[in-house]
């Protein structure tokens, strides 16, 4: 029999202590000679003694930890103004990003910014005359009183009585300009003197 009381200053692996507990038994050997038991049990308390093991230590499996979820925090809705009107889509609509449609009724470019005067009112429109995937667009501002829409579902029409030639040549609209040019309304032929004779 080997006493345990040597082995307790090392910290021995449960599958050790156990296999030094089944060699030993209560005493005596389980079956064999007392000799061939106590070489047994000698082989397998200096194995234990010096670190040695054959049996794989056993693994100890953790729960998998539960995701950690945070309440919903629902913040409170803030009040509906009292002062709130209808802008129904059939009467009004917004025009950045709409096509201008010319006078031959081809696209001609999208309005991409509004200008306004000093009132708040629209002035001009900046219209975009875009070349093939941004290359060589040019934006132009066209006096607002040259658009003309037209309400239509799903969309409304925005045409422009102006052709791209007339407009070709037109200065840029540069916004942090200190001044800049616009497309006004075509001239005006002179006065007609025809006097009846």
């Amino acid at each position: 029999m080997i006493p345990l009381t040597r082995f307790r200053r090392k910290a021995l692996p449960l599958a050790a202590v156990l296999a030094l507990a089944s060699v030993t038994g209560s005493g005596r050997a389980a079956s064999g000679d007392a000799a061939s038991s106590s070489g047994r049990a000698a082989q397998s308390g200096s194995a234990v003694a010096s670190g040695g093991n054959s049996a794989p230590p056993t693994a100890v499996t953790k729960p998998p930890a539960q995701a950690v979820t945070k309440p919903a925090v629902t913040k409170p809705s803030p009040p509906t103004p009292a002062n709130l009107e209808a802008l129904p889509a059939s009467a009004y609509t917004g025009i950045l990003g709409k096509k201008i449609i010319g006078p031959d009724g081809k696209e001609l470019g999208l309005v991409v910014d509004v200008v306004v005067d000093a009132q708040g009112g629209p002035h001009a429109a900046v219209i975009d005359f875009g070349g093939f995937l941004g290359v060589g667009s040019r934006k132009i501002a066209v006096d607002w009183r040259l658009l003309k829409l037209t309400p239509g579902a799903p969309d409304w029409k925005i045409s422009l009585n102006i052709s791209r030639d007339e407009i070709q040549g037109a200065p840029e609209f540069k916004p942090d300009a200190a001044s800049g040019q616009m497309v006004g309304p075509p001239p005006q032929g002179p006065p007609s003197h025809d006097v009846d004779r």
